[in-house]
């Protein structure tokens, strides 16, 4: 397992499977010394290069969050609970926080 979090853009954001647009190996007499990364940042859109240390590499960080499971009912009820409570001032500042 890698020492680090994982690979981040310099914006902070943790660069998942989905982002990356090429990797490969940098190799020394047959045996790769260095893994290159080079992404697209989805939230900053940024173009981004990592080199990492062959010995540190583990490819699972550039996997993403593992899917929760299936829905159940009693969630399906709580949701649908507290969209009935929504008042239109909480759409309000939802909107204000999205744009």
């Amino acid at each position: 397992m890698s020492s680090t979090p994982g690979i981040l853009c310099s914006c902070g954001r943790r660069i998942e499977s989905r982002e990356v647009l090429q990797h490969g190996y940098f190799m020394n007499h047959w045996k790769p010394v260095w893994v290159f990364v080079k992404y697209r940042c989805s939230r900053c859109r940024m173009l981004g290069e990592q080199l990492v240390d062959y010995s540190q590499w583990d490819g699972s960080i550039l996997e993403g969050e593992t899917p929760a499971g299936e829905i159940d009912d009693d969630e399906v009820r709580r949701f649908a609970e507290q969209l009935r409570a929504l008042r239109p001032s909480d759409l309000d500042n939802l909107a204000r926080s999205l744009t």
